[in-house]
């Protein structure tokens, strides 16, 4: 490890304890056997600081939740960002997934309110979590440590986002603000695809006769989206919620809460990008730009009512339209085409997804001693890819270009992802006496996803016509269009090659989990507790596809059984401090579309799916120490470690044309590290004002087993006598791919309350993220690594007496280079860019 990593490491872990020493330590624990409820009592917030921190001091389980008021003090307004502010977490960059403990996506799971939600990319298991708006949460809760009544397939983190229950006053607020990424200003243009409008309900259809007539109605060409306007490329957003609370009968309470909002995001960002080998250049792009308009319009009703102090039902339903539109250029060398430079790339693609949510719930106390809880749910995502646009030129050495005639360098792509799910939980809770309660449950989640893409390939005719050059390699539409077409200049294709008929590619699957978990909780003394518990999990995955190219088989169809013992174990020195003990065994499915062999082709990436790829085991063990010094504030550090069997790994494979694939790289990786939290006023003063920080760190070590052989007999097909895959690891272990050696947050903030009634709140916000694997390497080709950020945001926000809320926020004023370097014999860059510093303002009013 780098000296600059051991320092900041250091830094960062020794604070919780030099923070202890400076506390006194005074044991006021009651002499009582009764286990504790966490339960929120009269009209105490559940996402007030104080509230969160209580609930963690008293739960049986190790948890770490982060508060909606804690968010809206650091300005944080999307679910993503939130969750980087817990321990250990790490937003991966070039994608929109969260790393938890080093573990990626894929073993991570999101729910709310304990229900799965789908995932709005089929690449990865979890839902972007940025499309969720911190203003609809109570709370997020990070539990890194299993207890049977979660989902077993994860080995990072369940990350459960709880919504907003309102209780009170009638209210409504409205809320607007605005943006500007100062990394916009280097653009005179701000380039975008034609078709797509401001709200991203426009959406192209695949043309009739695709293959047969040139019947495309938007251009290739991109426009200027504020051209010839003096318009300047400035983030929006505005926001309407609204509570209120109604007396329904003697007893009964009817709580409201409503939102509805609309934000964008424009960016600019200039760098490069590449491919490489070993010694080889597939790709090089030393000057690439890229345009992104990003919208999110999300609604969300919710509805509590409380039929009396035992029973009470919830109904929660949460739509979200989210698009993302990026138009790119990359300027550079590519192998056989433009080995000397001249290769000019653009591509524009847009994404367009539609989540919807429906939740319905009930809480029932039917006897002093027995309870039930229960919820159902459906879940729906469509999310498309309308008319992906790539077009692949070269420079003449004239300052003319023409189209590369290969099939598939110039195409337009449209892709459709269905997916439904029902899901529910069951639970039923029993106390059998003031020492031991007991909780048993029923789980059942069942998925079902249809994928098709439709690829349309423009191969320009030499033998018809010399292809035409142009001098402004943005006038596509000069050389594929309706006359050139009607004269036989270029004939279209599809993914299949000639043909009349526009074949879709297609996998279909289903993922079905019956589960039963029973554990029971038993306090042994006034200090001492445990709770015991096992889940049985029965899988089944099927999966269908029918592809552009050969597969010894076309469907798969796996079962698995999973038992999933687990415990944790609570020792309270006082009633200030406790020490935890946890150990559970759980599993990470592969996801459908890492079984698919479905190839995905990115500008410089290119994925293919292992329909042979199996389960990964995870064994966990945590303990931890906690101290809560007052109401608010807690010191915490933590041990842990995870034994891996059959990691899954995204790894290079052999092949001419380079790809990556997923793969049980080995039979074995572990992890393993501490962890250290403060959540600490440091002094008080006037009327309830006081300064304070937040601080976290994680410091990790891993490695995995890297195997060959292991690999081709995975992933051997016996009717074609081959392997579907074959790999030349550079060593036989390495680091486990995503896992960062450190990860911190440090923030300072500053709370002054006047006696007028008004309020300001002031946060720095720092945050480190160490290199990591992005990718194993094989034939000599090296890892590709990502390299270090350093973050740092400022928001302030000031409250009125008046209900008038005015807020300033600083992001990203470090704006480091995003880097990824190939560890090759050249330290090939693979990837550098900055997302620029945004400087934001918002405003509101409450009526």
């Amino acid at each position: 490890m780098k000296v600059k990593t051991i320092s900041i490491s250091a830094l960062f872990l020794c604070m919780p304890m030099s923070l202890l020493l400076a506390q006194n330590t005074q044991d006021t624990l009651k002499g009582e056997k009764k286990i504790d409820e966490v339960k929120i009592i009269g009209n105490t917030k559940k996402s007030s600081e104080s509230n969160i921190i209580a609930t963690q001091r008293k739960s049986a389980e190790i948890i770490e939740r982060v508060g909606a008021a804690q968010l809206s003090k650091q300005g944080v307004g999307d679910v993503a960002t939130a969750v980087t502010k817990a321990t250990g977490t790490v937003k991966q960059e070039g994608g929109n997934t969260i790393s938890v403990r080093g573990l990626l996506d894929r073993y991570n799971a999101t729910t709310m309110n304990g229900l799965p939600i789908p995932s709005d990319d089929p690449e990865n298991k979890n839902i972007d979590l940025s499309l969720l708006k911190t203003d609809i949460i109570d709370y997020i809760s990070l539990e890194k440590v299993f207890n049977p009544r979660l989902l077993g397939d994860f080995g990072g983190a369940n990350i459960n986002i709880v919504s907003k229950e309102y209780s009170g006053k009638g209210f409504i607020t409205l809320g607007m603000e605005s943006g500007y990424n100062l990394q916009n200003s280097k653009t005179d243009k701000f380039l975008l695809q034609d078709g797509p409008n401001y709200f991203g309900t426009k959406v192209q259809k695949v043309p009739a006769n695709a293959l047969a007539a040139y019947n495309y109605k938007t251009s290739w060409n991109f426009k200027d989206a504020f051209g010839p306007s003096m318009t300047m490329p400035i983030n929006t957003g505005l926001n309407l919620q609204a509570g209120k609370s109604f007396k329904l009968g003697e007893q009964g309470r009817l709580n409201t809460y409503a939102y509805a909002g609309f934000n964008n995001d424009f960016t600019y960002r200039e760098g490069s990008e590449g491919q490489f080998g070993r010694e080889t250049m597939f790709k090089e792009y030393n000057k690439v730009q890229k345009y992104s308009y990003t919208t999110n319009t999300t609604g969300m009703l919710n509805l509590f009512y409380k039929i009396n102090s035992n029973h009470q039902l919830k109904w929660i339903t949460n739509y979200i339209h989210s698009t993302n539109q990026e138009a790119k250029i990359y300027e550079g060398k590519i192998r056989d085409y433009a080995e000397d430079g001249g290769a000019y790339v653009r591509r524009a693609d847009y994404k367009v997804t539609n989540t919807l949510v429906n939740q319905l719930g009930g809480d029932h106390k039917l006897t002093d001693k027995f309870s039930i809880n229960w919820i159902a749910g459906y879940n729906y995502l469509n999310s498309q890819r309308p008319d992906r646009i790539t077009n692949t030129l070269v420079s003449n050495g004239d300052g003319s270009y023409s189209a590369t005639r290969e099939s598939g360098l110039n195409n337009r792509y449209f892709d459709n992802l269905d997916d439904k799910e029902y899901t529910g939980n069951l639970t039923l809770n029993y106390n059998l006496n003031d020492q031991a309660k007991i909780a048993a449950g029923y789980q059942g989640r069942f998925k079902e996803r249809k994928f098709l893409s439709r690829q349309m390939d423009f191969k320009w005719r030499n033998d018809v016509s010399d292809p035409i050059r142009i001098t402004d390699p943005n006038n596509v539409d000069a050389i594929f269009n309706s006359y050139n077409y009607a004269k036989g200049f270029f004939d279209i294709t599809s993914s299949f090659g000639l043909s009349t008929e526009l074949q879709p590619i297609i996998y279909n699957g289903n993922q079905d989990v019956n589960s039963g978990f029973a554990n029971i909780d038993y306090k042994f003394s006034d200090k001492f507790m445990a709770q015991l518990g096992v889940r049985y999990d029965r899988v089944k995955q099927f999966i269908e596809w029918n592809v552009n190219y050969y597969t010894p088989i076309n469907e798969i169809e796996k079962v698995y059984n999973k038992f999933l013992p687990a415990f944790n174990l609570k020792y309270s020195i006082n009633d200030k401090q406790n020490i935890r003990l946890a150990a559970s065994r759980t599993y990470t499915l592969p996801q459908l579309k890492e079984m698919a062999p479905y190839i995905y082709v990115d500008v410089t990436e290119t994925t293919q799916g292992n329909y042979y790829l199996k389960p990964s085991d995870n064994n966990n063990l945590d303990l931890k120490w906690e101290y809560f010094p007052k109401s608010g504030e807690v010191i915490s550090l933590s041990g842990f470690g995870k034994y891996i069997q059959n990691p899954i790994s995204r790894t290079l494979i052999n092949s001419s044309d380079q790809f990556l694939s997923y793969l049980n790289a080995g039979d074995w990786a572990y992890v393993y590290g501490i962890e250290a939290e403060i959540r600490k006023d440091i002094f008080n003063f006037g009327n309830g004002s006081k300064l304070y920080t937040f601080i976290n760190a994680t410091y990790m070590n891993s490695k995995a087993e890297l195997d060959a052989d292991k690999v081709a007999k995975d992933t051997y097909n016996p009717l074609s006598g081959n392997s579907l895959f074959t790999v030349s690891f550079d060593t036989k272990e390495d680091k486990l791919q995503g896992a960062a050696d450190f990860v911190g947050n440090a923030n300072l903030g500053l709370n002054h309350k006047w006696n007028s009634g008004s309020e300001l709140d002031l946060v720095a916000s720092y945050s480190y993220v160490g290199s990591y694997i992005y990718s194993i390497g094989s034939l000599g080709s090296g890892n590709i690594e990502q390299k270090p950020i350093n973050m740092l945001d400022f928001t302030a926000k000031l409250r009125f007496k008046n209900n008038i809320d005015f807020g300033i926020s600083l992001k990203n004023l470090l704006n480091p280079e995003i880097k990824r370097v190939q560890q090759n014999l050249l330290n090939s860059e693979t990837y550098n860019f900055k997302r620029g510093q945004i400087i934001g303002v918002n405003v509101g009013y409450k009526f």
